[in-house]
């Protein structure tokens, strides 16, 4: 299964067209939620979200890590552990997260 590919280039002078870019996707706002409380591991994304695939979760989490939303940090311990967390740039989509709950408790 390949990436998505936009069929119309981005609009560079949409502001919320590219917001909407970087915090879409069938498992980016669950991925944003959980990481807007505390810092998570695959692990736990796996738990919270059984329904999605680690290749799913795998791929919205580098898609992410290249937009600048979210940082990897690997520890040097055995096992091996890795936590994801939001950039200065991921906590400032709070707010957004925030009022799009409102809205959501509405419908």
């Amino acid at each position: 299964m390949s990436q998505y590919q936009r069929k119309t280039p981005q609009k560079s002078d949409c502001s919320i067209e590219k917001t909407l870019n970087v915090i879409a996707g069938k498992w980016n706002p669950a991925i944003l939620s959980g990481l807007l409380k505390s810092n998570l591991r695959l692990k736990d994304m796996e738990e919270g979200l059984p329904e999605a695939t680690k290749r799913a979760l795998t791929q919205q989490l580098k898609e992410m890590l290249d937009d600048g939303i979210i940082q990897k940090q690997d520890f040097d311990e055995y096992p091996k552990r890795t936590e994801y967390s939001l950039t200065n740039l991921g906590k400032q989509l709070a707010p957004v997260f925030n009022e799009l709950t409102k809205f959501g408790d509405k419908l």
